[in-house]
């Protein structure tokens, strides 16, 4: 999946936690995309192999360049996308430290979405470092941007939903510590 989309389902996830956590849809949003965040020393190592002015890599030049999953800066693009690092240090981490829940499950929304939509040279490890790849159905990474920006609407729409219903205090979806005790 995009880093935009990535981005608003970590905020819808975010719009769903307690009101009671601060800047709850900017931090989920921001675990939401944390995985990809590990992939920018690819992306610049890349771009500057391929001599691009700007040292960014584009979509063609991963598909042109399949050595790169070999590469010691793709190593921390499959460590981030691992559910055993999600489940053996992630929430360990954010369970000592007291963190809300969300954070985990944000960061969680983002293993669980690049499954189906990566595929060849992006397909995921999500079991790193066993070697057990999974093939996706799509390629969201080697879109254009108005591809982008044009799927994007779904989750930015869900999002709006479930905060115009948490506005208008949509029992259904209050934390208990929301719901008022009248005597």
């Amino acid at each position: 999946m995009d880093l935009l989309s990535h981005a608003l389902v970590g905020a819808t996830i975010g719009e769903l936690s307690p009101k009671s956590i601060n800047r709850r849809q900017l931090k989920a949003a921001g675990m939401a995309i944390l995985p990809d965040i590990a992939n920018l020393f690819t992306y610049i190592y890349l771009g500057i192999k391929a001599k691009r002015t700007i040292p960014w890599a584009g979509a063609d030049d991963f598909q042109s360049n399949p050595w790169i999953v070999d590469h010691w800066t793709f190593l921390p693009w499959e460590i981030s996308h691992s559910f055993l690092l999600w489940g053996f240090l992630l929430v360990p981490i954010l369970i000592w430290y007291r963190q809300p829940i969300m954070l985990g499950i944000a960061y969680f929304s983002h293993l669980l979405l690049d499954l189906p939509s990566h595929t060849g040279i992006w397909s995921t490890v999500p079991l790193y470092p066993f070697s057990l790849r999974v093939e996706g159905w799509f390629d969201v990474w080697a879109w254009s941007i108005e591809s982008i920006l044009f799927t994007a609407i779904v989750p930015f729409l869900i999002w709006q939903i479930i905060a115009a219903l948490r506005r208008w205090d949509w029992y259904y979806l209050r934390w208990p510590e929301e719901t008022s005790t009248e005597s």
